[in-house]
């Protein structure tokens, strides 16, 4: 909820890093192999999401562009790609199909209702402080958004560095691929999640 209040790109990235911490504390609370399995692969997707969206900060920093939300205003017409991109990073934090964001989210989420391969009620709440913690999230998200798509801002173009956009541009893939195709990164963490619920 801080994180609405925020001026500055960075703070609101750093409270936003909050919540997802709070998402991955899900798998500790339900303690099942699924909820772990969840956990487990918010974090991947999460090191993606958030790095790439840092990057694009850093990457603008260093070609002048300041860290207040309106210092975004125009980004788009000056720097499409780092406008893209971060619209990309944002809405995938923020859960949005069919991103990575999204994939993690729906995995941990559920986990709180299916528990041991049935439905339980028992931490229903829990997903829904989760589903409302992340509705919360698109708004101010989108405000970065619509500071680069909608508000007028200098034309001026930036020119982002090529080590910054090669970065910028793995996060994105990885975005995209770990949400359009999980299984294969899922079955790896499943399998490993499996080893901490054998019976002894």
């Amino acid at each position: 909820i801080v994180a609405i209040s925020q001026t500055n790109i960075k703070r609101m990235l750093a409270y936003s890093s909050i919540a997802q911490a709070g998402y991955i504390l899900i798998a500790l609370a339900v303690m099942s192999q699924y909820a772990l399995v969840g956990g487990i692969y918010h974090m991947f997707t999460h090191v993606f999401m958030k790095f790439g969206a840092f990057i694009v900060v850093a990457a603008l920093i260093s070609v002048g562009l300041g860290e207040r939300i309106r210092d975004y205003n125009g980004l788009a017409k000056r720097a499409p790609f780092a406008a893209f991109a971060m619209v990309l990073f944002l809405f995938s934090l923020a859960g949005i199909p069919p991103l990575a964001g999204f994939t993690s989210k729906f995995v941990l989420f559920s986990s709180a209702i299916y528990v041991d391969g049935a439905v339980v009620t028992q931490w229903v709440w829990l997903a829904l402080v989760a589903v409302v913690n992340s509705a919360i999230s698109l708004y101010y998200y989108a405000r970065v958004v619509k500071a680069m798509y909608v508000e007028e801002g200098p034309t001026d173009k930036l020119a982002i560095k090529g080590g910054h956009k090669f970065a910028i541009a793995l996060c994105v893939i990885a975005v995209i691929v770990l949400g359009v195709f999980p299984t294969p990164l899922l079955d790896v963490i499943g399998d490993a999640a499996s080893y901490l619920f054998v019976a002894p």
